[in-house]
């Protein structure tokens, strides 16, 4: 816990400055610096460090209400700070340790060894960047040789720490087939045209039966690097599942994750034309064309639209006959 926003640290010879204790969100990790953006969209951070997605564009509204709340949620506050709610790096390697002990699938544990490794080289960089950012602020609007002498020094570190980060993350090309990748790639593809449905609803059926509008997205979990993003779907309840080339991971939290083989899911797609619409379901999403339906997870999508869907479980079968 932190009593108190700021610190008095030393950072160089002859310098000391207040530094922040408020966790410093960056796309560290997440993408190489100057990389193009997803369609020119941000990087919005997630509550964990190593997740989070990237704003796509859209003409829902309460989609940009959904990002501009979670982006709210990184403004700094006391209250956050004292409590513990702001992202700790500290707090997620001792999670993730714990939860690798625990861990008996072989594939959760190497994740997790992987996140715990790329932590470790994100809390040197989030370090630096919250003394670039105290220097900075000691400056002002003044010019001064020294003190830009040692932020170009930070910065530096920053750079190695990147190729460092490189070569500790979960990297999806490597661990697949060529085949494998490429049909992945057309599974991204056809993902972002399914998340770019103007609505996605998802039926609880823990919660009477209730529609609730969901988002997808393309986004990063535990510091997983992808060329392409991994496809982000979000159910009611706030789980999240990613697609990797050969397992979906159903996630709560960013230690506490399902890592399911993609052959054993049945994902299927249906036009609901010709299905009877309930008295419920036309109340709730009059205008839905198709659905997705995971039996294992009891999960159902609805979508107002059918031809992205259809292609995107294409794809999908396409990608699990390479595995």
């Amino acid at each position: 816990m932190n009593l108190f926003p700021y610190k008095w640290v030393k950072v160089a010879d002859g310098l000391h400055v207040w530094l922040s204790n408020h966790y410093r969100y960056s796309d560290f990790g997440i993408r190489d610096s100057g990389e193009m953006r997803y369609t020119g969209r941000r990087y919005v951070a997630g509550d964990e460090p190593g997740t989070g997605f990237i704003e796509r564009e859209s003409e829902s509204h309460s989609y940009h209400q959904f990002v501009r709340k979670q982006a709210a949620r990184q403004r700094p506050s006391y209250w956050n700070l004292l409590t513990d709610k702001e992202p700790s790096i500290d707090r997620a390697i001792a999670k993730a340790n714990k939860a690798m002990l625990g861990a008996t699938d072989r594939r959760k544990r190497d994740l997790l060894e992987c996140y715990v490794n790329a932590l470790t080289v994100a809390d040197k960089e989030e370090y630096a960047q919250r003394v670039i950012r105290a220097i900075k602020d000691k400056m002002g609007h003044r010019s001064n040789q020294f003190y830009v002498s040692v932020i170009n020094h930070y910065k530096s570190k920053i750079r190695q720490l990147e190729h460092t980060m490189n070569a500790v993350q979960w990297q999806v090309k490597d661990r697949c087939t060529a085949q494998t990748y490429e049909a992945y790639c057309e599974l991204v593809q056809a993902f972002t045209r399914v998340a770019s449905c103007r609505r996605i609803w998802q039926i609880d059926a823990w919660e009477r039966r209730q529609y609730k509008l969901v988002y997808f997205d393309l986004g990063v979990f535990d510091f997983i690097r992808s060329e392409t993003y991994l496809p982000l779907m979000r159910d009611g309840r706030g789980n999240r599942m990613y697609l990797l080339p050969d397992v979906m991971i159903v996630a709560r939290s960013a230690v506490d994750f399902d890592v399911l083989p993609l052959k054993t899911l049945t994902i299927v797609c249906q036009e609901l034309s010709i299905v009877e619409p309930t008295e419920e379901m036309l109340r709730s999403i009059g205008d839905a064309a198709s659905m997705i339906e995971i039996p294992e997870l009891n999960l159902h999508f609805y979508f107002n639209h059918y031809h992205a869907i259809r292609d995107f479980v294409r794809a999908l079968d396409k990608l699990k006959s390479t595995l």
